[in-house]
């Protein structure tokens, strides 16, 4: 297995040189999801977006009039397409596990639909609580796995097979340890899904032949909780799977 610093390079590229099915995937771009994570950061005045990928959050709430918005990014180019699609930002290629900005920077910290590449959530969480401002806003949006440990298993070893950068996607039990642990206070729980052409799920990360069999099979074998869970819907044939509902959970906390 690499240590950090290779996985975090491995997923820089990765995702470097998918940016364009970032910038154009549906399921990024919009949503009441993303609305609701926006109204979060309302009256901000400077704001970072952590794993901004295609800069949608980030322009998002530059769009709410909020003065200040930094793009951040591990990944160069995600950072680059952010800027250019989006007048306004400000970019910064960072780790976000070791945020380059003094404590009490920010008074509002967005993060969507990237924690699940992060080593080590709890350091993440520790530099948010770090460059908030008192009172300030934390809006963060992730996958979130069932509660059963079983089948969070089975799910993140089919999102490991589909994403190499993939570490964990956690529930929201414990999302809400990780806040409280690290300082924040959580005032608000959204719980939801959101429904994943399969096809189109793995063409956005480019998965190769091989990998796609083996994804496509533990999806026909998946246990019954977890098809039941995630309403699995199969093609006319019965046989091929064509979409399903992951799960989802969005938080709002403050410093």
């Amino acid at each position: 297995m690499t240590n950090d610093a290779d996985r975090k390079r491995d997923v820089a590229t990765s995702f470097g040189n998918a940016t364009d099915g970032y910038r154009d995937g549906a399921v990024l771009k919009e949503g009441a999801d993303l609305e609701r994570l926006v109204d979060w950061t309302e009256g901000a005045t400077r704001a970072l977006d952590v794993a901004t990928g295609a800069g949608h959050v980030a322009g998002a709430v530059a769009e709410r009039n909020v003065p200040r918005v930094v793009a951040a990014d591990l990944s160069p180019e995600m950072v680059t397409t952010a800027t250019a699609d989006y007048g306004g930002l400000e970019g910064a290629v960072v780790d976000a596990e070791r945020l380059p900005f003094p404590a009490g920077r920010f008074d509002a910290v967005t993060c969507r639909f990237a924690a699940h590449h992060f080593p080590d959530p709890e350091a993440f969480l520790a530099e948010v609580e770090r460059v908030l401002a008192t009172g300030g806003v934390f809006a963060f949006e992730d996958l979130a796995a069932p509660a059963d440990p079983e089948l969070a298993s089975y799910v993140n070893r089919i999102e490991r097979l589909r994403d190499p950068g993939h570490v964990e996607t956690a529930s929201p039990a414990q999302w809400r340890d990780w806040l409280e642990a690290a300082g924040l206070t959580v005032d608000a729980v959204r719980e939801t899904s959101r429904r994943l052409e399969v096809d189109t799920w793995l063409d956005r990360m480019d998965v190769p032949a091989d990998r796609r069999r083996e994804i496509r099979s533990l999806l026909s074998n998946a246990p019954a909780a977890l098809e039941d869970a995630f309403d699995f819907r199969y093609a006319d044939d019965g046989e091929r799977l064509e979409s399903y509902r992951t799960g989802v959970v969005l938080f709002r906390a403050r410093a």
